[in-house]
């Protein structure tokens, strides 16, 4: 007997449990069978764990929503206008918390079921707490049903998936490590590294999903979630400091690393061989040989003889490894805890990343405000003329917006063509099939048949919309019940009310902004340089200015967009079409987000350098040529964030060449008239730091400019229809 393959399991399990949520309804007569239909369509994913967090999710939304829909029945029963305000406030509030949540489905299921009751139940509101009430049963129903199915049919546990995925996480970064280490010593290609940094950032998604779905399914997961938590951190800490070890190696092309840190070849090993044993952790296998701290100091009579900025340079490059050095180490100790070959873990680094949580994000507001400006055209579109689908029409528009306003880089036509093609798969059922049939036998039939069907052909991961679309429509066309009729005319009205939900969809996709990528990508570019601005102006706190506590909340919000805008960035370059814009290619915009995202690292280090009471003697001591420079970079990101040119970049690096130059003259001065004992080694350590960081900026603007230049940026910014 041929054994069935994974994905025709699935496939049946979720054709299954289908069909018994739709058994089930029809047999105790509940209204709205398609509620707990919609419920298994939509958290059918390919793990138990992952199909328990989104049944939680919807469950727990559901409850929240059915909360909040009576609370406002009971209150503003009789003002339609205000009652709709603070509906849509309230969706438009969920989609916010969507986009900075980890449990986005189920701020989802809170804004969308909430449109189901308070609009379901008009015009008749004494029926609000009975539909209420029904949403909650059919939809615990379909997560109840789906579970059994998945623990009791072909259980897949994910813990085996969680090691594997690490796992290949951890070979990657090991590959890494080895490819940098070898472009230090001028060996290798930057270019052939970009492979893998992308492979790196898809798996560690990878393995964030499979230990949010472990958690749930594997106990011997949630026994040791703390420490799991911290093998995420420290694991996306590795990540974010090689690629800043990577951006330092421009500044040492021209040293001989090996002469200047005579221990480099031995940290290199030890972190090799700290890698590997790391991977066989994860693959629960004991380690071969535990980590051993191995210094990394310079050489100080080789190092006297170079300039102010190679020393600069190798001071950045020397704090990467060693910060490299001790996350790894706090990694490995971590999994040994986990693995039971170890005693204890220890915390987890502290990392760079500014804390993100409390902060405004002017992106997930705008899609806040793109979803309540779609359900107020819905609204009054309803309310004054006659819409295909009437108060369907407006809660459509809920749960399509707000996933979109989520992932505006999709662009409305791309995921209308699967609903497109799902409205007429199921419509042909309902015409030609679903009247011949004259018992549940059939209809159970069909119900397996067609939910079979959608699973297996969409059942990747990147088809995961199609799978929900054919699913959703299906059961909704469908409006199957037990007093079963027909009408072509109602079939045709739901199937016309699509188009015109993705029209207003189209149409509410440019409200605040609009949703061409050239024109976000602009917008956001324009809103990193701004950042940056205000970055640099807090250089001086503590010098000449005292920061008030809004000053320190506009300093972490402006970290948290430098640091969040060029992965946003990267994301909207992706969906840019160069086709139509001459002048750009794709390398180039690939191009610009890398030296954004360069820009970002450069930024963040000299505010660190910056903040240290060493960096405050040498800003003191050189605080007219400091502020020079500011001025001047302030200058030149002030006309990039409003979009305007700047000199050429050849002209910029003679100024910035002649200033730094300055810089490195009178800090050699300074440092030359200070006291014996009045500097240490750490103080002047410190110090080349700061001087590497202001070297380092001026370096990665003038990168930026060169590539700016190369692209045309009228087509970008002129109208297209």
């Amino acid at each position: 007997m041929m054994p069935l393959s994974t994905r025709a399991k699935e496939a049946i399990k979720t054709a299954l449990a289908m069909t018994i949520v739709y058994g089930i309804a029809l047999s105790m007569d509940w209204p709205n069978p398609h509620w707990a239909g919609f419920a298994v369509a939509v958290i059918s994913l390919s793990t138990v764990g992952q199909s328990l967090n989104k049944g939680i999710m919807r469950m727990l939304g559901t409850l929240l929503a059915a909360a909040f829909s009576l609370t406002m029945i009971a209150l503003l029963p009789q003002d339609r206008w205000w009652f709709f305000l603070v509906l849509s406030a309230f969706v438009g509030f969920c989609t916010y918390r969507m986009g900075g949540s980890k449990h986005q489905y189920f701020w989802h299921v809170a804004g969308f079921v909430s449109l189901i009751i308070c609009l379901g139940s008009v015009p008749d509101t004494d029926n609000a707490f009975a539909v209420a009430v029904l949403r909650i049963l059919e939809t615990g129903l379909g997560i109840l049903v789906y579970t059994l199915v998945t623990v009791l049919l072909w259980p897949t546990d994910t813990r085996d998936e969680l090691d594997a995925a690490v796992s290949r996480l951890a070979t990657t970064q090991r590959e890494l490590y080895g490819c940098y280490r070898k472009l230090l010593h001028g060996e290798g290609q930057a270019d052939d590294t970009h492979s893998l940094r992308m492979q790196e950032v898809q798996q560690f998604n990878q393995f964030n999903q499979a230990l949010e779905a472990a958690r749930t399914d594997s106990y011997e997961v949630w026994e040791v979630r703390q420490q799991w938590q911290q093998v995420q951190a420290q694991t996306a800490e590795i990540m974010q400091t090689l690629e800043r070890w990577r951006e330092s190696f421009a500044g040492t092309q021209d040293l001989v690393i090996r002469d200047l840190l005579p221990n480099l070849d031995d940290l290199g090993e030890e972190l090799d061989g700290r890698f590997e044993q790391i991977e066989r952790l994860f693959l629960g296998e004991p380690p071969e040989r535990f980590p051993q701290v191995v210094e990394l100091p310079w050489d100080k009579e080789a190092v006297r003889s170079l300039n102010h900025f190679q020393k600069a340079a190798l001071a950045v490059t020397r704090s990467r490894l060693q910060h490299l050095e001790a996350v790894t180490r706090a990694l490995f100790d971590t999994l040994a805890d986990i693995k039971g070959f170890g005693e204890k873990s220890v915390p987890p680094i502290d990392s760079a990343v500014p804390q993100s949580q409390f902060l405004f994000d002017p992106d997930r507001m705008a899609a806040a405000v793109s979803v309540a400006a779609g359900l107020w055209l819905a609204y009054l579109i309803w309310i004054y003329t006659e819409i295909p689908g009437g108060t369907a029409f407006v809660i459509m528009v809920g749960p399509f917006g707000m996933a979109l306003a989520n992932m505006p880089q999709v662009p409305v036509l791309a995921v209308f063509r699967p609903a497109a093609f799902s409205v007429v798969f199921a419509s042909v059922l309902y015409i030609f099939v679903m009247p011949q049939l004259s018992s549940f036998a059939g209809l159970g039939t069909l119900i397996f048949a067609v939910t079979f069907t959608i699973c297996y052909l969409f059942h990747t991961p990147k088809q995961g919309l199609g799978k929900v679309f054919g699913l959703a429509i299906f059961v909704l066309i469908s409006d199957i019940s037990n007093q079963q009729s027909y009408s072509f005319l109602s079939m045709a009205n739901t199937a016309l009310m699509f188009p015109l939900v993705f029209a207003l969809l189209g149409l509410s996709a440019n409200i605040p902004f609009s949703a061409r990528p050239e024109k976000a990508f602009l917008r956001l570019q324009g809103r990193f340089f701004n950042s940056c601005t205000y970055l640099l102006s807090t250089m001086g706190w503590g010098l000449t200015t005292t920061p008030t506590r809004l000053d320190r909340w506009w300093k972490a919000f402006h970290m948290r967009e430098i640091a969040a805008l060029p992965q946003k960035l990267a994301t909207w370059g992706k969906a840019v079409d160069t086709n139509v814009l001459s002048g750009t290619t794709p390398q180039q915009v690939q191009a610009l987000t890398t030296n954004l995202q360069s820009l970002t690292y450069r930024m963040q280090e000299l505010l660190d350098a910056q903040t240290s009471s060493h960096a405050k003697l040498l800003v003191r001591e050189l605080l007219v040529d400091v502020r020079a420079w500011r001025l001047k970079v302030t200058e030149i990101f002030q006309a990039w964030s409003q979009g305007l040119a700047t000199a050429p970049a050849d002209a910029l690096r003679e100024g910035f060449t002649a200033r730094l130059a300055r810089l490195e003259r009178r800090l050699a001065e300074t440092m030359n008239m200070a006291a014996e004992g009045e500097l240490s080694d750490q103080d002047k350590e410190h110090l080349y730091r700061l001087l590497g960081a202001y070297r380092s900026l001026s370096e990665e603007g003038l990168e930026y400019a060169r590539t700016a230049e190369s692209i045309d940026w009228r087509h970008w910014r002129e109208s297209r229809f």
